[in-house]
Parts: structure tokens; sequence; C-alpha cells
């Protein structure tokens, strides 16, 4: 049932998308509908504004005082070997994964915008495991100027590429960088309030102050992920500073650094030997990443660093844990670089003519054909309190190498394929085996 109300929720997004813009092309169509077409589906135009990716920004860049867009996406994976499951998290490891989420924002005044989002996926592992997620998302974003503007509600921190740039058609893989799912925590959405703009035409800037993170729910082997806790849980007894800043001086060049600052387990307390003592654990990530387009290339290369403190106490707030107590790196690191090419002008691919019709589904001044290629690498304990060394412990010491292709025969569209070969240098705790690598397949779209 769960399945069959996302694969519809999906279609159904997938269909309007494509309804709207062939209803706008036929002969004779009204004015309504043309407006309708411009007002709704045709006014992405692949602008993003400060912490929102390209579909979600698209009330930002339209006259129009309300826009409905969002994205979909159908992924599969097939694992040549043994399966790395200590994460437990099954987004980590799933077979089968359909997600659809849905973007409503309104702009009853210039210096208003009311957004909402509704983030819906279902995952399985096999007949193993399965997981049906949803996620409100609503804030307020106050355009005071061009320099000082104001973010309250639920939202995406600034750090790192992918948190802020996750729909499908923004990075090459099937799925988001291994580096960008375990050091640095994407798909995160949080409580908080970030005020932002630019300093010049080429430097944005945003900093903001969030709910910490949720020290008890942490799995080593994925360092902070599983600290994302509840958006709505509205529990501030511990904070959150995060800042980025993106700069875009150098022609078809993106810079940007970002990180932030929190103290894991703040205001909880453990028993020792001298009596109740506070988790105070001061917990620092810094990211950095550069992005380069020169005619059908495209090169990108991110790296990561994070350190914790004080990782005995976690190790200690986390015993009465679920999944029991963990450690945690004292420093870890990943960092990854990433070269494409569009093959298709080397094809001879020729763009079509003004005259020629277009499909809902094509565009052939939009073909596109890169191929890619990713390594990456990262360790979730760099670094081991000197207490913690010899206990058991789940350690991601991983590195990849990801190669493959999309097609895009629209934009907005997108069909991706790649293989990722994955050399683990910790052997799985359950088996004693080194993991398997991974045939991954997806396709996706905005609108």
């Amino acid at each position: 049932m769960v399945v069959r109300f996302l694969i519809g929720l999906w279609m159904a997004g997938f269909v309007v998308c494509c309804d709207f813009a062939a209803i706008a092309q036929e002969e004779g169509d009204t004015v309504v509908v043309l407006e309708r077409k411009r007002k709704l589906i045709d006014t992405l135009t692949y602008e993003t504004q400060t912490g929102l990716p390209i579909a979600a920004s698209k009330i930002y860049f339209t006259d129009s005082k309300f826009t409905f867009s969002g994205f979909g996406e159908s992924n599969f994976v097939n694992y040549r070997g043994p399966k790395n499951t200590e994460s437990n998290d099954l987004e980590l490891y799933y077979t089968n994964l359909q997600r659809f989420v849905a973007y409503a924002a309104w702009k009853p005044v210039d210096w208003l915008v009311v957004y909402g989002e509704f983030f819906a996926e279902f995952l399985n592992d096999g007949s193993n495991e399965q997981e049906f997620e949803y996620l409100p998302e609503f804030f307020l974003d106050f355009l005071i100027d061009k320099k000082f503007n104001v973010r309250l509600g639920t939202h995406q921190p600034g750090i790192g590429f992918i948190n802020n740039n996750d729909e499908p058609v923004m990075f090459f893989t099937v799925n988001r960088p291994e580096v960008e799912r375990i050091i640095i925590p994407s798909q995160w959405i949080d409580l908080g309030l970030t005020t932002y703009g630019q300093f010049s035409d080429d430097l944005k800037w945003s900093l903001g102050v969030f709910q910490g993170l949720d020290a008890n729910n942490l799995n080593g082997s994925t360092f902070l992920r599983r600290g994302r806790a509840d958006a709505l849980r509205f529990n501030f007894n511990s904070f959150l500073l995060n800042s980025k800043f993106v700069y875009t001086g150098v022609k078809d060049t993106e810079i940007s650094a970002s990180g932030f600052w929190t103290r894991l387990g703040d205001n909880q307390k453990i028993q020792t030997n001298d009596g109740m003592d506070r988790v105070r654990s001061n917990t620092l990530m810094l990211s950095s990443y550069i992005r380069h387009t020169h005619r059908n290339w495209t090169f990108m290369a991110l790296g990561s660093y994070g350190r914790v403190s004080d990782t005995d106490k976690l190790y200690a707030l986390t015993q009465d844990s679920p999944l029991g107590p963990q450690v945690l790196g004292a420093e870890v690191y990943g960092a990854y670089g990433e070269v494409s090419y569009d093959i298709l002008p080397a094809l001879g691919w020729v763009k079509k003519s003004n005259n020629d019709k277009d499909n809902v589904l094509v565009k052939r001044n939009e073909f596109a054909l890169p191929i890619f290629a990713r390594v990456e690498r990262l360790n979730t304990h760099a670094g081991v309190h000197e207490s913690l060394q010899d206990r058991d412990r789940a350690q991601t010491n991983l590195t990849t190498l990801t190669v493959g292709a999309n097609f895009n025969p629209r934009r907005n569209i997108v069909i991706k394929s790649n293989y990722q070969f994955r050399w683990n240098d910790e052997p799985l705790i359950d088996i004693g085996e080194y993991e398997g690598n991974r045939f991954e397949f997806g396709l996706g779209f905005i609108f």
C-alpha cells in the first residue's frame, strides 16, 4: 500500500510536469492555459537562491505570487558482494528507493516568501527491511535587502555541496557522494534561523543557528549522520552555529567554504566515579569545494574535516542507546575529486533547428550525455580517544572509484547509471569479510 501510494505520488508529479508543458504547446490554447504553464511549471530559470536547489528556488526568480515545484527519484542498487549494514541506516544500503518532494511557495508581498515542502520516500532492502519516511518543511523568508535577509523555520543548514543542491539533476551519481552522506550529514533539515545575503555580486554569505544534533542516536561508522534528529522536536537545550560562503568571481567557477560548531550531549549527564558529570563535547566540521566548467567539461573537488572532543563521555552517554555504546571518531576526514565530459558533441550530435517540435519528454537542444569518474577517500576514525582504542567499533575507512554516465533528454530529466568500486580497509564485524562493489541505476526529474 505504501509503495503504491509513493509511486503514485511520484508519477503524479511527473505527469503534471509533462501535461502542463504539452497542453501549453497545442494550437489554440487560451491565454489562461499559457499563463498557467508559465507560473506553475515552465518557470525554471536554473538559478539558485542561497541554501536552496534549483526547483526549490523557483519563487525567487519569477513574477508569480505562487509556484508549485519539486522533484522525483527512482533508484536501484545491485550489490556485487557482501553488503555493509553496520550503519543501521537503510538509506546507505537499500536495494530500491522511491522519492518524491513537492514545494509550494507563496509571495504575498515582495519582501516575504512563505515556503512549504513535503518530502516522502520509500526504501527497501529486498524483503529484509523496508522503510517509509515523510517530512514536512516550512519556513518564512524575509527579503529585506540584497545584502541581508532572514529565513526562519525548518530548512537546510549550509554545509558542503549536496545538502543545498540535492535535486537529482545537480549531481552525476545515482546516490550522493559517500563523503557527503557519511562525513557531511546530507539531507539534513533542522529548525533554526539563518541570515544571508551578498557582500557583492560574486560573494554570497549565510550565518545560521539551529537546534543541536542528537548525541544519543549516533553511530560511529557514520559519524554525525544519525544525529540529524526530528526537525520538529523544538529542543534548544543545545544549539548549532553554521556559516557558508560562496564565491563566483572566477569565470565558470564556484568556490565555497562552510562549517558548523556545536556541543554534542550538551545539558546531559553521565555517571562517573566522581558522581554525575556533564557532557559538553565540542564538535567542529569544516568543508570546502571548488566546481569549474569549461565547455563540455566539469571538474569538482571537495574536502571536509571534523573534530570531536570528549568522545569517551559520548561512549558512556550512548551505553543505553538502541545500537549500544558508540566509539565516535575524535578526528574524521573525507574528500573527493570528480571529472565529467559530455561526449555528445564528440559523437557528431547536431542540435535541432528552431522549426522542429519538441516532445514533452525530449528537448533536442538540451540533450546531454556526460560520462564521469569520481574518486573518494574518507575515514570516520582518523583519530580515536586513547581510552577507546581497544573498544569494538564499526569504522568506515573507505576508498571508492565511481564511473558512469548520465543521459539528459531534457535539462530537467536525467537517467543515470554507474558502477562503484569500494575498498573498505575495515572488515565487516558480523562476517569478517570486506564489503563488495555496487551497480546503481536511477532516474530523476525536477519541475
